[in-house]
């Protein structure tokens, strides 16, 4: 079972280059299933609240598919990503793959220190003293933590960011977590 997620995590990744390179994906990393599309002058929020969920249903047939996308301004800059999956690939994988992502975002201080690292680049005695923490050891506990999770990164010795193609799908997270 391991060798297949691994196996279909390779064959991902290749689609999504391909894509990026035949110029069908948005952003930083792209699937191949959901290039992107411009809402039409018909189509926009004020005329339809479901526009997104509408384009959705156009593109992918039944069992239908999950796709998340942005474009934002954030420290790291302007960036748009978009992923998408078909339903049945969901439903397919072992979930448990994703433990350790999802868990590196499961700790009050962990959201804090990425909330900061979503405006840019921090060092770790910034971070200290933004959420005025008992030490540096306290911050590095915690971003290994988030680095295990493919959350940050560290570009130079001691200063941490998130690296761009994460942004967005953190943002993802964060909207999906709101109570509304």
């Amino acid at each position: 079972m391991a060798e297949r997620s691994e196996l279909l995590r390779r064959l991902e990744a290749l689609e999504s280059r391909i894509a990026r390179l035949e110029g069908h994906g948005a952003g930083t990393d792209a699937s191949p299933t959901s290039s992107p599309r411009t809402p039409t002058p018909s189509t926009t929020p004020e005329e339809d609240p479901f526009w997104a969920l509408t384009a959705l249903k156009k593109q992918v047939p039944a069992p239908g598919g999950v796709v998340f996308a942005g474009s934002v301004d954030v420290g790291a800059g302007h960036l748009e990503y978009q992923w998408g999956r078909p339903t049945g690939h969901l439903l397919e994988n072992d979930w448990a793959e994703h433990a350790d992502t999802v868990a590196a975002l499961g700790h009050p201080l962990r959201l804090a220190i990425l909330r900061r690292l979503v405006d840019g680049e921090h060092t770790v005695a910034h971070l200290v003293d933004e959420l005025e923490l008992a030490s540096t050891g306290v911050a590095y506990h915690h971003l290994s933590a988030l680095q295990t999770g493919g959350w940050v990164t560290s570009p130079r010795r001691g200063s941490w960011a998130i690296p761009p193609s994460r942004a967005v799908p953190l943002l993802a997270i964060i909207t999906a977590l709101e109570k509304g």
